[in-house]
This record gives structure tokens, C-alpha cells and sequence, in this order.
């Protein structure tokens, strides 16, 4: 039997929606692709970190499989057993937009110079 996701719904932060979903954060933008892409929105818990990355917890291995399809190509996936709830497993599919040119941006450090002068980070993007 999968988790219920409306345990992860009680939070005065945490949005509830119809159909078993919760939001919290940045989701606009997942939820549309989501919609659009034909992944059926239930029962998840989707956390958006910003407009550009975030989570989705899902209750079962092939759900978390099926939201990465959904948003391939657009963004990187990653499913992974997030761990255990209540006894019950719980999937997750991170995501992080993709550029055009198909790289990905880090999310959060936009530039980073080391003590020594020598820039590792450039306009999200990671230089030899």
C-alpha cells in the first residue's frame, strides 16, 4: 500500500488542492507542464524551490518515473527513494530547468570565486 499523501498537507505553509495534491512554494510553472504533459495530478506533494528547481514527492516508484517523463526534456530529473513514512516508502523527482542549450544552471550560486582568484561559477554555470 502507498503513503497517503495528505499527511504531508497539514502545514499552515503547505497549499492543498483537489485530487490529493499539496504545493508548496514556486509550483505554478510544474504544475502547468505537468498538466500539459498528460501526467495525471494526484496525490503528490510537489515543493517548489524557486520558478526553476524543486521537488516532487510521489507515493510510488512508477509515479515518480512518470513525472520525470513528463517533464523530460525540459528539465533534469532525478527519481530517488526519499525514504520512509509512516512505514510506507516515498518517491521523489527533483527537477531542474534546463537551459536551450541543455545545460543546467545552478539554482542558487550564480558566481563563485575561490580565496585564490580563480572563478569556478559563472552566470550559473560551472567554468574549467
Amino acid at each position: 500500500m502507498a503513503i497517503d499523501m495528505s499527511k504531508f498537507g497539514g502545514s499552515r505553509w503547505v497549499k492543498s488542492h483537489p485530487n490529493n495534491v499539496h504545493t508548496h512554494g514556486s509550483t505554478e510553472p510544474i504544475l502547468s507542464v505537468l498538466d500539459v504533459r498528460g501526467f495525471e495530478l494526484r496525490d503528490l506533494f510537489l515543493i517548489g524551490l524557486n520558478d526553476r528547481c524543486g521537488a516532487i514527492v510521489l507515493p510510488t516508484e512508477s509515479r515518480a518515473q512518470a513525472a520525470a517523463a513528463a517533464l523530460e526534456p525540459a528539465y533534469e530529473t532525478r527519481v530517488y527513494l526519499m525514504g520512509k513514512r509512516g512505514g510506507e516508502d516515498v518517491w521523489a523527482t527533483d527537477y531542474t530547468l534546463r537551459e536551450l542549450d541543455g545545460t543546467t544552471l545552478s539554482a542558487f550560486i550564480t558566481n563563485l570565486t575561490l580565496k585564490d582568484g580563480k572563478q569556478v561559477i559563472k552566470d550559473g554555470r560551472w567554468v574549467g
